[in-house]
């Protein structure tokens, strides 16, 4: 028995098969990106790096500057939505542990104008840091922004989470960094 396929139904068949395809490779992309970044990786697989970054306070730091007490660093712009939505939530976190965790917000690869004024429009007061050329970003081998680094007090990367964070996931993770310092 022969089946003739019309031309119609040839390029139906052929558009099913290229949305399976595509949403196969959605699928594996966010396996991926899960297994990379929604647990986190280990201090064991990044190194803080050693150069400074300039201070929106003015001067400059090193994370080396913030050791003895848990870090979380959190790399945002003005151009990021996801960023945008997650900063006021930052700053929620933050008043609420107080000076039992140190937070610092990078802007990268934004114009400080803006970035400061996304700053004051938020209130964020915690020290807010400038990667004007993504040099810091990259050194980190961040891939996505937002990016957020967990570090305990001896300095070691304990977790790196990409993309944005509810306030209620950012203190589950504050919570776990202040449990091992």
């Amino acid at each position: 028995m022969s089946v003739t396929v019309t031309r119609t139904q040839r390029r139906s068949l052929l558009a099913f098969a290229a949305l399976v395809v595509l949403v196969a490779a959605i699928a594996l992309n966010a396996s991926e990106r899960d297994s990379l970044t929604g647990g986190g990786r280990t201090g064991s697989e990044r190194e803080l790096p050693t150069a400074e970054f300039a201070l929106f306070e003015g001067g400059e730091a090193a994370f080396a500057d913030f050791e003895g007490q848990p870090l979380v660093v959190n790399f945002w712009a003005s151009w990021c939505p996801a960023c945008v939505h997650e900063l006021p939530e930052f700053q929620e976190v933050h008043e609420r542990v107080g000076d039992d965790v140190t937070f610092i917000g990078v802007a990268n690869r934004d114009p400080r104008q803006a970035s400061e004024a996304l700053a004051r429009e938020v209130g964020l007061t915690y020290t807010l840091a400038d990667d004007p050329d993504g040099d810091l970003f990259r050194s980190l081998d961040l891939i996505a922004m937002p990016s957020t680094l967990f570090i305990s007090p001896d300095g070691e990367v304990q977790e790196v989470f990409a993309g944005q964070l509810t306030g209620e996931a950012l203190q589950e993770r504050v919570d776990r960094l202040r449990e091992r310092s």
